[in-house]
């Protein structure tokens, strides 16, 4: 009898390791090996930690699609326990209930360590539907050979001087296109066009003062500061001919551009090669980040243990882990010398002086609970603007009328 007791109580006092594992499936952009190498090893990390076993399913949705195959994913049978959201689509994830509250499971955090600009889009009020992993600052990548090539300044110098203005830049990317016969300019991820128009303009509208619209839902995209950035970027497509236009599948990481606008997660399509290349601050004083935040499903199963596990994943311990793919909003990782010498591709001090001195200082995207709404209703008006006599003002009136119906 003392035998069997014995074993009872053993069997009791066996961690729930030996059970079933709970399968979490995870949504992500990214279909890096390496990237989702070192996010599996976070969610195995928490596991050992809750003394559980999870098997984890990492769904890879990559592309400029991934907010409408998300999208599909979250109505399905099988959606996603966990994932993550674009700073375009959290108002309106919120709204719909798709995100479970994580204020207790974030019981633990350092709420100093969190920049409250890069929070503020994730909350509603007091309560957190989504913490940031990647407030990653858009940066210029250039090819430095072909702006030798060309007898032009590293940008680096232009920086230096003070000189790297939006007209510089719009200089040198005709200099280069007219000299070397190889496209200036690539937008973000050669798209912009046909999708993601907001994403390629942003920098060029915020950096000469104009904006979509602003935090208190003024519209701007129709001020002449917003029209006359949407004109040049226009003008540099179809007057200079130094942005690979639409159509064009000429891409910058294979030498057929001398620069493009992305992130540092992007760094790695350099490895191999045979060109020198830099990066710098984009032109003017204009910085903004994109955004990525992981959120727990809020009609899964096993909410409550994705909410914990979206907590650990954005710790400060993984925080610092993922750095060198995707910069976070905490200061202490920022500071950090780990993280100034955590990407293979940067130095200390272009960590410093470039990604995270502009991590603090970015505005994201504009984002709106009704931001799917425009996008559909916007794509066909932006369509408008990519032929050479597109009357761009007019154009832009047609989405401020579109931005003022919906925005709320």
């Amino acid at each position: 009898t003392s035998l069997l007791l014995a074993v009872l109580l053993l069997a009791m006092a066996i961690p729930s390791m030996a059970e079933e594992p709970v399968h979490l499936r995870i949504a992500t952009w990214t279909s890096n090996e390496d990237q989702l190498k070192l996010l599996s090893s976070f969610v195995d990390e928490f596991a050992q930690a809750k003394g559980i076993a999870i098997e984890p399913e990492f769904i890879s949705l990559s592309g400029t699609e991934y907010s409408s195959l998300l999208l599909m994913n979250l109505q399905s049978n099988e959606p996603a326990d966990a994932f993550w959201v674009m700073e375009a689509d959290i108002k309106a994830y919120m709204s719909a209930g798709l995100c479970a509250k994580l204020n207790d499971a974030m019981a633990a955090y350092d709420p100093d360590d969190l920049d409250d600009g890069a929070m503020s889009l994730w909350c509603d009020g007091d309560d957190v539907y989504a913490i940031p992993f990647s407030t990653s600052p858009f940066i210029m990548i250039y090819n430095a050979d072909l702006f030798a090539e060309a007898g032009l300044k590293d940008p680096n110098e232009y920086v230096a001087e003070g000189t790297w203005t939006w007209e510089t830049f719009r200089e040198c990317m005709k200099a280069i296109k007219d000299k070397t016969g190889v496209y200036g300019y690539m937008t973000v991820n050669n798209a912009g066009y046909s999708d993601r128009t907001e994403m390629n303009l942003t920098p060029f509208v915020r950096g000469f003062g104009g904006d979509f619209w602003t935090d208190d839902l003024e519209v701007l995209i129709d001020s002449p500061e917003s029209i006359a950035a949407v004109q040049m970027f226009h003008d540099m497509v179809y007057v200079d001919g130094s942005v690979v236009p639409p159509g064009d599948e000429s891409n910058f990481f294979t030498g057929g551009a001398a620069c493009t606008f992305n992130q540092i997660s992007q760094l790695g399509n350099l490895a191999d090669v045979t060109w020198k290349w830099g990066v710098s601050k984009l032109p003017g004083d204009v910085s903004f980040l994109g955004q990525a935040a992981m959120a727990a499903n809020a009609a899964s199963a096993n909410a409550d243990l994705a909410a914990e596990l979206v907590s650990y994943m954005t710790s400060a311990s993984c925080a610092a882990r993922v750095a060198q793919y995707w910069p976070p909003c905490r200061k202490s990782v920022l500071e950090s010398e780990e993280f100034l010498n955590s990407n293979a591709y940067l130095t200390p001090e272009q960590m410093k002086d470039i990604v995270a001195s502009s991590v603090l200082s970015s505005r994201a995207m504009s984002s709106n609970i009704n931001s799917p709404t425009i996008d559909i209703e916007t794509e066909i008006v932006f369509d408008k603007l990519w032929n050479p006599d597109a009357d761009v003002a007019a154009i832009l009136g047609e989405i401020a009328t579109i931005y003022r119906n919906n925005l709320q």
